[in-house]
């Protein structure tokens, strides 16, 4: 009996397991849908047996981003873009705002960006203590204080990857890891209890960045 209460709950816990990501998933997707129609009148919502169907403020938002992409391509669409652009960044207090979010967007979204291209290892928060890190970008316009090449990284906290720590750190001092940034967003996010194989044999193939002029 006991043998069978044991097996009976590493079989809950693996089906809550599985079941918790899904679950979360799908309630975020609900507050998204919820959010974004909550935004249209019960008036213009389709109805199925009297209650408005969900669905109709997002499809909006993605047709209408669909339009404007298309819109933004041809002579006249950049021209007016590029207008309203600067006109957004001269409004006093928005166009701060406006512009830091626009940054944002175009450096994680755009083609060939260099966001997030290499998963390195940091000495965080002190030394003798590492940290999984994400490299934003080796084109820092700044220098260390002995004139040392500096590098920006984000440091993603557990089990929440969305917050963390941006980060200047001496190029010399970042190792690169030789696995997948998918791969160490799992490391981060399931704190270390990843099991792959090639997860656990990853830590022994760091390597230093070399040096740009090397």
């Amino acid at each position: 009996m006991k043998r069978f209460g044991g097996l009976l709950k590493n079989e809950l816990v693996t089906g809550l397991v599985l079941l918790a990501p899904v679950a979360g998933t799908a309630y975020l997707v609900y507050l998204i849908v919820s959010g974004v129609d909550g935004l249209f009148p019960d008036e213009l919502r389709p109805k199925l047996f009297g209650h408005p169907l969900p669905g109709l403020g997002v499809l909006s938002v993605l047709v209408l981003a669909l339009l404007v992409g298309i819109f933004a391509h041809n002579f006249i669409g950049r021209r007016l873009v590029a207008f309203f652009d600067r006109g957004l960044q001269r409004v006093p207090l928005f166009g701060g705002t406006y512009g830091l979010i626009k940054q944002v967007f175009e450096s994680v979204f755009a083609q060939g960006a260099e966001s997030f291209a290499r998963a390195v290892l940091i000495e965080y928060p002190r030394q003798g203590v590492f940290a999984i890190a994400f490299v934003t970008s080796t084109d820092v316009p700044v220098r260390g204080a002995g004139g040392e090449e500096l590098v920006s990284v984000f440091v993603p906290t557990t089990p929440n990857p969305t917050s963390g720590f941006y980060l200047l750190v001496e190029k010399k001092l970042v190792r690169e890891l030789d696995m997948p940034v998918q791969q160490a967003f799992k490391l981060v996010i399931t704190m270390g209890i990843a099991k792959e194989p090639d997860l656990i044999t990853t830590t022994a193939k760091m390597r230093t960045i070399k040096r740009s002029a090397e």
